[in-house]
């Protein structure tokens, strides 16, 4: 596996089905040509966390991925006052090497990329604008990944045109513990039963499906973890779920100090 920065692929949509009994290296014309497999794990990374981490290897596997770009939120909406994109994104990039050593032992066909998309752009970061990007670089027959926190799932209607998401990818998201479809809205619990999908059918077309993984059982708050962190920075050792080499960097910056 291999770790590279800030490249980043694209691709663009199809509607979504029940997922047809074919190769996941066939495409939906009955090529045999492998499908190119990207996962698209953003977030605000504030402080990334061995969650996120988790998250990534876990769908690295599932989906038999050619990439993961772990990328950085840069202005959201729905967010204020996080820590300065540059922190965010060395952090990132620590982070990532920390994973790519996971990777390689678990995973090695996988490249690891770190964009910088998100925090180049000006202005708002919706997450509909990085899928359409990324579609149009990959590819219309490459199969797209949004991957997500079942936290964020059952909130995916709130998001800025969520249903467009699926013209671009797919949307696969980790189970907390304790995750309940009901918690989501009736209109949300319709797209899931319509769009549900095997790791299969997602490996094997372009966009459209959701898949809902319950096997990693991690839960991590960034908000805890920050409080942890301001009373935390003289300690010997890292807090629990926070990479070593994360904890160095935030010691050195001294982010999040009390």
């Amino acid at each position: 596996m291999t770790l590279s920065s800030p490249a980043v692929p694209q691709m663009s949509g199809t509607s979504p089905d029940t997922s047809p009994d074919i190769s996941p290296n066939m495409s939906l014309t009955g090529s045999t040509r492998p499908i190119r497999r990207i996962g698209v794990l953003g977030g605000t990374f504030d402080p990334i966390h061995t969650g996120h981490l988790a998250l990534g290897a876990l769908f690295a596997r599932t989906l038999a991925l050619d990439e993961l770009i772990l990328m950085p939120a840069g202005q959201q909406p729905q967010k204020q006052n996080s820590t300065p994109a540059g922190h965010r994104l060395a952090m990132t990039r620590l982070a990532a090497e920390v994973l790519a050593a996971e990777l390689a032992r678990t995973q090695p066909s996988t490249q690891l990329i770190v964009s910088t998309r998100e925090i180049e752009r000006a202005g708002p970061s919706y997450t509909v604008d990085t899928l359409r990007d990324i579609r149009l670089d990959a590819g219309a027959q490459a199969s797209l990944s949004l991957l997500i926190g079942s936290d964020q799932l059952v909130r995916l209607d709130t998001w800025h045109a969520w249903r467009e998401l699926f013209d671009y990818a797919h949307v696969c998201a980790a189970a907390r513990p304790g995750f309940s479809r009901e918690t989501a809205s009736p209109q949300l619990r319709q797209v899931f039963a319509e769009r549900e999908k095997s790791a299969l059918g997602v490996q094997s077309t372009p966009c459209g499906g959701i898949l809902i993984d319950d096997s990693l059982a991690v839960d991590i708050s960034a908000t805890e973890l920050r409080a942890t962190l301001a009373h935390a920075q003289d300690a010997a050792t890292p807090p629990a779920n926070l990479p070593e080499p994360v904890w160095h960097y935030i010691r050195a910056q001294h982010l999040y100090s009390a």
